[in-house]
């Protein structure tokens, strides 16, 4: 036998070895809702009072403070936008701290006070009750295309020498994986279910992503969970990473690609 064939024969039964050491699976990590929030000194007041709000969570530098009924679900149109003022936050990352009036919204409450960026792309309310204002039933907005928008992403995520070695062997190889889901909509949602997995194809599931439900997702406000996940051997060339969301509005698909490499194998070869 040559010696060419002889390490690649050892090169196979390194593979063999390190494949009987893993096989596909997934572990919990507690999951974390992020995003801008607003919270008032007082929740009741009358119209014209004054209420000292906290802002916290916003990327913008500047918003928009509105007193809207309707749990502002309409949006802008929800708001008095009369009355409205403008906010500069913090440029630190620190809270920002102001004091507004309270003004009658065009429409019945349930009144909220909300806090929009100049693009709309980030968005916090809070509830309040304002003493007099009437109240009616709530009303829905036209339904948007998709109620979330969800990404995934995947990273190697060796642990050891062990399984550093047997990741370059073309053996099980460990994932962080990474799910996020916002809320787009002007309502808390709490209905979004989860399921994902990873294959080397569309029809092909190598390892399956036991994810957890997100729960209550408010308005503006971003879920992530991270998960551990392990793609059995032989571990090598592309590998596709996909969650779906249903359960709110349409179902929302999303996916990305890893590649992986063994390099040790592939000198050993």
């Amino acid at each position: 036998m040559s010696t060419r064939n002889r390490v690649l024969e050892w090169a196979l039964c390194l593979v063999v070895m390190v494949a009987a050491l893993g096989v596909a699976s997934t572990a919990y990590a507690l999951p974390s809702l992020s995003g801008p929030v607003i919270t008032l000194n007082k929740t009741a007041v009358n119209p014209g009072d004054r209420v000292v709000m906290t802002i916290d969570g916003f990327k913008a530098s500047f918003v928009t403070i509105s007193v809207c009924g309707n749990e502002a679900r309409r949006g802008s149109s929800d708001c008095n936008l009369a009355a409205s003022e403008g906010l500069k936050l913090q440029d630190d990352g620190t809270q920002t701290v102001s004091q507004i009036p309270v003004a009658a919204p065009p429409v019945p409450c349930p009144c909220v006070l909300r806090a929009s960026s100049t693009t709309n792309d980030e968005l916090a309310i809070t509830k309040i009750v304002i003493t007099g204002h009437p109240v009616a039933p709530l009303v829905d907005p036209p339904a948007l295309d998709n109620l979330v928008s969800v990404s995934i992403s995947a990273e190697p995520a060796p642990n050891g020498l062990l399984e550093t070695t047997r990741a370059s062997l073309g053996g099980p190889t460990n994932y962080d994986v990474t799910i996020t889901v916002k809320n787009r909509t002007t309502t808390p949602l709490k209905q979004v279910r989860l399921s994902g997995d990873a294959g080397r194809s569309a029809d092909d599931s190598l390892a399956t992503l036991d994810l957890i439900d997100p729960g209550l997702i408010g308005v503006g406000q971003t879920w992530q969970q991270t998960v551990s996940a392990v793609v059995p051997a032989p571990s090598f060339g592309s590998i596709e990473w996909r969650v779906s969301a249903a359960g709110a509005g349409p179902t929302v698909i999303a996916s990305s690609t890893t590649t992986n490499r063994p390099l040790l194998l592939l000198a050993l070869v």
